[in-house]
């Protein structure tokens, strides 16, 4: 631990003291208030001083692409670094500039100068573009479904569910001498049920997984005017909320 972190934690550890404390009961609200700024300003010191750090330590220099891009792009949803959050090594990080590569499954990290491939071990979750991201392991004894990487949580509660988009590179030659590259991208969803992962193949198999309200969710699928062919992610997404809203 270096000098920094440990500074860190014992400013924290005093700030978080103070108001967990007969100290803090004992304090006027604007004082109270001035605490949590503290604490909430500490983190932010902590971050700029060492994140930069912590990144390079931890990562490598992201390597990118040497091709041109025909049509699409590797990454998830826009070619550029968009700002977002992690949660990298057991800490919070928000206010991060990020890309998600959805070919090599790896999430890059803009820090002042270089672009950083992240430990993907060590990052439990990150979020973009509204999107939110979680690393889920594969354990073959018990959940032989999925493979391990990052996934797209789309609707949580009673029930999970999670999107895995992937992106193939394929190879094209442009009328110049340079080799130009297009991309096909590929989608699976999965349902998170007691435990275990189902794999979601069309809507029926996801009423089958949803047996015990089968019949509603047919209803709020029509009367929604929800289509699985036309807007996968929000045909079964609505269904699952709904589903997890009727089943509290």
């Amino acid at each position: 631990m270096s000098n920094q972190q440990r500074l860190f934690n014992l400013l924290l550890f005093v700030l978080v003291f103070l108001l967990n404390n007969n100290v803090y009961a004992q304090l006027s609200t604007k004082d109270s208030l001035f605490l949590k700024n503290a604490i909430q300003n500490t983190k932010q010191v902590y971050y700029h001083q060492i994140g930069d750090q912590a990144a390079k330590f931890n990562g490598s220099q992201y390597p990118g692409y040497t091709v041109s891009f025909s049509d699409g792009h590797p990454y998830f949803k826009v070619n550029a670094l968009r700002e977002g959050s992690i949660l990298y090594d057991g800490v919070y990080f928000d206010n991060v500039q990020l890309l998600y590569d959805e070919i090599a499954d790896c999430v890059v990290l803009q820090d002042s100068i270089h672009r950083i491939q992240m430990v993907s071990e060590k990052l439990k979750s990150f979020t973009i573009l509204d999107a939110r991201f979680e690393r889920l392991e594969k354990e073959s004894t018990i959940d032989p479904v999925i493979e391990t990487g990052f996934y797209q949580l789309l609707a949580s509660g009673k029930v999970n569910l999670y999107k895995k988009e992937t992106k193939q590179m394929i190879d094209k030659f442009t009328n110049s001498t340079e080799l130009a590259v297009l991309f096909e991208t590929h989608e699976k969803y999965y349902l998170l049920k007691d435990h275990h992962f189902y794999k979601i193949n069309n809507k029926k198999s996801l009423y089958t997984l949803l047996d015990n309200k089968n019949k509603e969710l047919i209803q709020y699928t029509k009367k929604a005017g929800l289509n699985y062919r036309k807007d996968r992610d929000k045909m079964l997404t609505s269904v699952v909320d709904y589903y997890n809203s009727i089943h509290q």
